[in-house]
């Protein structure tokens, strides 16, 4: 068989296969044999019809077949001859199998050719992520929150850290904001004795800044402006005007953790309690920690190492990361008619994240390669358990789904990637938080 192979750029290759009319008959022939051990044929037993006779019978059967196999064959041929990795072939064409030679021609997708850097000398560090007491105190915090106390404030005006008691209503353009943005969260929207935490984010960016040193009883106008990525599209650089009365300002009272409080909520000392969170804390942040190391690796070889990566790749990993985006928009509670007009920005963000993951596997998947770290028995069964529990499905049902789709590869690959991003991170240095400064 003649083989030939003409690079094109983007990872694309031409493969062109002259398979001489002796081969082609020797592979129609064993598949003449293999189907006339099952064939059916009427007026012969199964399995007893004349091989010529099946020949005719299966005749375009037949040559598909050996038009697939001589296929494969001749990729092997041309990828071991060019030291190619083959990722997969597309668009086949072939003359008619018969007495004369077979030309073949067929595209591939190949794996980028590139150079891996000395990941042992990556010099890439990170700034270990702490816990503090502040941290265990506001996580408690967050617990007693339930038992909180409310007071109410008469001796000064409203400050920053309070809560407004307001009625109020909000206009856009001269129309109420309802009117004009039915779509808009309720609260925006106004109504009375409605509470009112003074943060800076709440409800508007600058909306609690007007009220701060109002006293109760006192009306104010307070305009703000939407952000131009505010989440509701229509209200974007809009000016919003409030029409506020404070009503009356509260302060909120956290009970003091008592050991006897501490036994009522969770059943253990005060003490013990503030372990219990620190402990939780502390493994959350050495988790984040570890994340920090591996983003950090991934992103600085993805960076430093130059290679086109194949379009149709790119194209397919964009358009599931478009469906992974408009499920976390309808989620958010983003209309049809919002996500449409958000298209060109959902696809380019898309690209981009593509773009940055297909080259990051390739990576992995070299090192994994150079490194020869595999994925066993053990590791490939518990990844495909935790996608069971995930999609909610049978471990037996999704191990036959992936089989059905010949996706275990990909399962087994995916393993083995995250492995070689393990190893990647185990590279990157920890700075202690007590240093930095």
């Amino acid at each position: 068989m003649k083989v030939s192979v003409e690079k094109q750029p983007n990872c694309i290759a031409t493969l062109h296969a002259i398979v001489p009319a002796d081969l082609v008959q020797k592979k129609t022939e064993k598949l003449a044999g293999e189907y006339q051990r099952s064939a059916k044929l009427p007026g012969f037993r199964p399995g007893k019809a004349p091989v010529a006779v099946v020949a005719r019978k299966y005749k375009d059967a037949i040559a598909e077949e050996a038009v697939k196999e001589l296929l494969r064959e001749a990729v092997n041929q041309g990828a071991k001859d060019h030291n190619l990795t083959v990722l997969n072939a597309f668009n086949l064409q072939h003359g008619e199998v018969g007495p004369s030679d077979l030309n073949l021609s067929v595209e591939l997708t190949l794996e980028p050719d590139f150079k891996m850097p000395d990941v042992e000398a990556l010099g890439l560090e990170v700034l270990e992520e702490a816990v503090t007491d502040e941290h265990v105190k506001g996580n408690i915090n967050l617990l007693l929150e339930r038992m909180a106390e409310f007071s109410e404030v008469k001796d000064r005006p409203l400050q920053m850290g309070d809560y407004a008691v307001l009625d109020y209503d909000a206009t856009v353009d001269g129309q109420s904001l309802g009117e004009f943005c039915p779509e808009a969260p309720s609260t925006m929207k106004g109504g009375e004795g409605l509470w009112v935490i003074m943060e800076e984010e709440s409800m508007w960016p600058g909306f609690c800044a007007g009220l701060v040193g109002a006293k109760e009883g006192e009306g104010r106008t307070v305009e703000v402006t939407a952000s131009e990525d505010f989440a509701v599209p229509s209200l974007r650089g809009k000016k919003i005007i409030h029409q506020t009365k404070l009503k009356g300002i509260k302060t909120k009272q956290l009970p003091e953790l008592t050991d006897e409080l501490a036994q009522k909520i969770a059943g253990r000392t005060a003490d013990e309690l503030r372990s219990t969170f620190r402990q939780r804390l502390e493994a959350a942040a050495t988790e984040q920690t570890e994340r920090k190391k591996r983003a950090a690796a991934v992103e600085h070889l993805v960076k430093s190492v130059e290679f086109e990566v194949p379009a149709s790749m790119v194209m397919g990993e964009a358009r599931r990361v478009v469906r992974e985006i408009v499920e976390a928009e309808q989620m958010r509670g983003l209309s049809d008619e919002d996500l449409l007009s958000k298209k060109e920005e959902i696809f380019q963000h898309a690209q981009m994240g593509a773009q940055f993951r297909v080259k990051a596997d390739f990576i992995l998947t070299r090192l994994a390669r150079e490194q020869k770290i595999e994925a066993s028995r053990e590791e490939l069964a518990e990844h495909i358990a935790r996608m069971a529990q995930r999609l909610s499905m049978p471990m037996d049902k999704l191990v036959k789904q992936l089989a059905k789709r010949e996706a275990l590869g990909s399962v087994e690959g995916e393993v083995v990637r995250d492995k070689a991003l393990d190893f990647l991170a185990s590279k990157v240095k920890v700075k202690p938080a007590e240093l930095a400064a």
